[in-house]
């Protein structure tokens, strides 16, 4: 018998199954940052990451309502997408725990960009957004940004995560 979404609301075995699939989806890894009305950085990793249209070029973001970045981003109505390199681990690192918080924008080269949202100078690419929508998921928001600004770099080595760690991606073809 086969079980239906319908049927899974709720049922602990198709979150674990859920958890275990999503775990075999080999992600790049971002760092989603804004700043407060007093200009203080805030930020956090996403995997969950994606574009949405060229027309109007636009992106969303899926980021947990219990982020403490969460409230920021809306209320500014401003991010940025940082899309990693492998280098950037141990950054990514830092902004994946909460008991790391303040450390946050003390490693990497930030600067400011659009609306005073801080961005990593050697990211491959940052994505300046202003939020468009918002839509309330489960323990999630989804939020689509409508793409004011871009800063790109070198693409070296993406930052990949899967199954739990940080992978790189082979230079065969």
């Amino acid at each position: 018998m086969s079980t239906t979404l319908q049927d899974s609301v709720g049922n602990a075995d198709i979150v674990t199954a859920f958890k275990s699939a999503m775990g075999r989806f080999a992600t790049s890894v971002t760092l989603v940052t804004t700043s407060d009305d007093t200009d203080t950085p805030h930020g956090l990793a996403a995997t969950a990451f994606s574009s949405v249209s060229m027309d109007p070029a636009s992106v969303l973001i899926c980021i947990n309502r219990s982020a403490s970045a969460s409230p920021v981003i809306k209320k500014s109505g401003f991010f940025c997408i940082n899309m990693l390199q492998s280098q950037h681990e141990r950054i990514c690192q830092i902004f994946s725990q909460s008991d790391l918080r303040e450390q946050r924008f003390t490693e990497g080269d930030w600067e400011t960009g659009v609306n005073g949202t801080r961005y990593l100078v050697d990211a491959q690419a940052a994505i300046f957004c202003e939020v468009a929508r918002e839509i309330e998921h489960g323990t999630h928001t989804i939020i689509v940004g409508n793409v004011i600004d871009v800063v790109t770099h070198s693409a070296e080595q993406p930052l990949i995560y899967m199954a739990g760690r940080y992978r790189s991606l082979s230079s065969n073809h």
